[in-house]
């Protein structure tokens, strides 16, 4: 579900539009950064380098649950970074207008591309923020004007603050030019300062699931505490067994600083006759050092007892 807004075309063409004095501060203030939104999972890039290779969850290697956890953390970075680095990259430069409380960049159409976009950032108290990205067809009336991206921030600090924004893939697809993805993602997010804890949720709806092209709803809820580890919660509702039934998975991972962690899974209703769990142990470099299976026995090995979070906990 890898999301990247085609807008990116457009960000030299709506810097440049500014003229005269920069009167951009403080409004660049007014919406969250990539990094404000980023779940961080502990990793090491040298024992990942067979991580596209299939594995059958042996122990000692790299643990399937922590490349799956790590996967899904990639997804979700994905799809709110591409389009925050965007306007990032557009506040860069003296927006086209600045009245009263609000600074608007563009509208702008890049030579080459159907599209126009516009950008805007409202002040509405001290510190706190709207702010909207909006495109049409370069051919359409203003009143075409579609919401790729809204949302409100409150700004603690550079790459800091809370706040809530929404995607629509849905209103981009719109647009004489798209990527074709579909669904809208909705993120709500805290990290107040640079040590605070940090909580991030983001819901999925009617998204494109990349295995089997079906609308798929998914759930993620992201935790990290500096210097203490993490979790991360996500529920996904698909077809996973054989049956035209839905099944709901949920998986909780957890990882202290030093990389060890475990993920815990359940699988209910759709085609299942009673729920379906499954966990796995990963030492300090990642590799599976205890996996239990209720759908399959055989897959069992290791003692709970290495792990380091000694008990199951399921996402509800």
């Amino acid at each position: 579900m890898k999301r990247v807004m085609m807008a990116a075309v457009a960000v030299a063409g709506l810097a440049i539009t500014g003229c005269g004095v920069d009167k951009g501060e403080p409004f660049r203030n007014g919406f969250p950064k990539q990094e404000t939104v980023k779940l961080n999972l502990p990793e090491n890039k040298t024992a990942l380098t067979g991580e596209g290779q299939r594995r059958d969850g042996l122990e000692g290697q790299i643990a399937e649950f922590y490349k799956l956890t790590r996967g899904v953390t990639s997804t979700v970075n994905g799809a709110g970074g591409a389009v925050l680095t965007l306007v990032q990259k557009i506040a860069e430069y003296p927006p086209t207008s600045v009245t009263n409380n609000v600074a608007v960049w563009g509208p702008h159409t890049d030579a080459l591309s159907p599209n126009t976009f516009k950008f805007t950032v409202t002040m509405t108290a001290q510190n706190q923020f709207t702010y909207l990205l909006e495109a049409k067809g370069k051919t359409e009336a203003d009143a075409k004007y579609r919401s790729i991206l809204s949302g409100s921030h409150v700004a603690t600090g550079d790459k800091l603050g809370s706040g809530t924004f929404l995607l629509d893939w849905d209103k981009a697809k719109e647009l004489p030019e798209n990527d074709g993805n579909v669904g809208t993602a909705s993120y709500t997010y805290s990290k107040l300062t640079a040590g605070a804890d940090v909580a991030i949720d983001a819901i999925f709806q009617k998204v494109r699931d990349g295995e089997t092209g079906a609308l798929v709803d998914v759930n993620y809820n992201y935790r990290e505490q500096p210097g203490n580890g993490g979790e991360f919660k996500f529920r996904m509702n698909k077809n996973w067994v054989q049956g035209p039934g839905i099944e709901v998975l949920t998986v909780k991972s957890r990882w202290l600083q030093t990389g060890a962690g475990r993920s815990d899974a359940r699988a209910t209703g759709g085609d299942l006759t009673g729920p379906a769990t499954a966990s796995e142990c990963w030492d300090t470099g990642f590799a599976s050092r205890f996996v239990t299976s209720s759908w399959d026995p055989a897959l069992t090995y290791g003692a709970e007892t290495v792990c380091a979070f000694p008990t199951a906990e399921y996402a509800p």
